[in-house]
């Protein structure tokens, strides 16, 4: 009589256990190796766009002969740099990737070549649009569930070859704009967290970079307050201060003078150039008032306009797909009714309401079952204030390039007007009658069974307390259209 060894029976699956971990952590190797090849072609393209000859930008301009004065010994002293009597009018932190670039191509030599220290700040830039585009898988992942395969990729594609961010850092030098965003992503996503002075934080250096990022903090504020969410409000403000001062206060403590006058001051004086809201007149009192209050004015609409899509959108949170169209229209009003347009101002707005689109993309693209003009009309719908303001970006260059940048003339200026009123009235309608139109959309439309995913949704009561709680695809849809009747 034989007897059958107590490892015996166990060999097999060992094995196969065996096999199967190789297998997956080959398969987790060529995933990575997939993400380091699509990193390092990304890098590529952007270092190949520096070769490309254009006319001096603000990069040339104001930036690198800023970084020449850190270079020297005197990083406190770059806001004493005047061109024409023109300051340097950028956050200390957007002159970090070019002081970086800077000390580089000093190393090498190349400070004096246009173009290969160009190529230096563009290959130091190039992994912020990824960094985006991942908060912004991330999102898209929060409203339909994990996406697998290939499709991870498509939320990165928008974000990273957005024409906007070529456009500002190429033409216009303003390498620091896609910085803000990535730091704006990771602040929303550590406030919906509850880490809120972090989150403040980063919207703090988020400031240090672009100044219009008030135009960022200012609806997330609104928006906590509102929800009565007092705390936490309390709490990212004291982030975003603490943060902001402890950047700007060596600069103001070295040189008050200069660093107020670069940063503030400077403005009052500049006349209206047009391309906006200011183009409708050239009546001397209504060019008077945008010489004068146009930074007060721009504030003041994004406040206003926040405040009437909160109050009609009372299902509007932190956690809501709409918030990133709150955020469009607040970075909107910075184009519409600044004293002077140049199409790089587009560059939030147009991320922000990409990934806005993306988001509410989820459940047509995901959905089976209906016509398929449905599905098309609520991706037209989704997509529909992103094209705007990609037209207007457009518009503007070809405007400007038309007359060789010598300013806004007729009918350019006139022309660029109508479409930022446009482009912010279309955004608004998506965010207060999208809803309803979404809603006779999907109400045709059947989640797919295989992508009903679980997914924690976080939602706020009144008291500003926040609840977790399981919420697949279906119940999220059937919430999302209840919430559109009942406005």
């Amino acid at each position: 009589m034989s007897e059958t060894l107590p490892g015996a029976a166990l060999a097999p699956d060992g094995e196969k256990l065996a096999q199967l971990s190789n297998s997956s952590r080959r398969a987790r190797w060529r995933r990575r190796a997939l993400i380091a090849i699509a990193a390092l072609l990304y890098e590529i393209i952007w270092v190949a766009t520096a070769f490309d000859k254009v006319n001096p930008t603000d990069l040339d301009v104001f930036f690198f002969p800023a970084a020449h004065i850190a270079l020297a010994g005197n990083p406190l002293d770059i806001y004493q740099f005047r061109d024409g009597g023109y300051p340097n009018a950028n956050g200390p932190l957007g002159l970090a990737p070019v002081l970086l670039a800077a000390w580089l191509a000093n190393l090498r030599g190349w400070l004096g070549d246009v173009v290969l220290r160009r190529a230096l700040v563009f290959a130091i830039t190039a992994p912020f649009p990824l960094l985006a585009g991942w908060e912004a898988a991330r999102i898209v992942e929060r409203f339909g569930g994990r996406l697998r395969g290939l499709a991870r990729a498509l939320p990165y594609l928008p974000l990273a070859f957005a024409l906007e961010l070529w456009l500002s850092a190429l033409y216009y030098g303003h390498v620091e704009q896609v910085i803000a965003v990535w730091l704006t992503l990771v602040a929303l996503r550590l406030l919906i967290e509850r880490h809120e002075i972090t989150a403040g934080a980063l919207l703090g250096l988020a400031l240090l970079a672009r100044s219009d990022v008030l135009l960022i903090i200012l609806p997330i504020t609104l928006l906590l307050l509102i929800r009565r969410q007092t705390s936490a409000a309390i709490w990212f403000a004291v982030g975003i201060v603490d943060a902001f001062m402890a950047g700007i206060l060596p600069f103001l403590i070295a040189d008050p003078r200069d660093t107020i006058f670069s940063l503030v001051a400077f403005r009052g004086p500049l006349p209206v150039g047009g391309g906006n809201i200011w183009s409708l007149s050239d009546a001397n009192t209504f060019l008077l008032i945008g010489q004068r209050y146009d930074a007060l004015l721009t504030i003041g609409a994004a406040t206003l306009l926040t405040l009437i899509v909160l109050a009609l959108r009372r299902d509007l949170t932190l956690t809501s797909a709409d918030l990133f169209g709150v955020l469009t229209v607040s970075a909107l009003c910075f184009a519409l009714l600044i004293k002077m347009l140049w199409p790089y101002y587009y560059q939030e707005a147009a991320l922000f309401a990409t990934i806005w689109a993306l988001a509410r993309s989820v459940a047509p693209l995901r959905a089976r079952g209906g016509a398929w003009l449905m599905q098309i009309g609520a991706l037209s719908l989704a997509w529909l204030p992103r094209l705007a303001i990609l037209t207007c970006a457009l518009v503007a260059e070809y405007g400007l390039e038309a007359v060789n940048y010598s300013g806004w003339l007729p009918p350019w200026g006139l022309t660029l007007a109508a479409l930022n009123l446009i482009v912010v009235s279309i955004t608004l309608g998506t965010l207060l009658i999208g809803p309803r139109i979404l809603q006779l959309f999907t109400s045709h439309l059947i989640p797919a069974p295989q992508d009903i995913l679980p997914e924690m949704a976080l939602s706020v009561s009144a008291d500003g307390e926040d609840h977790s709680r399981p919420m697949t695809l279906t119940k999220r849809l059937a919430q999302d259209n209840s919430d559109a009747i009942t406005q």
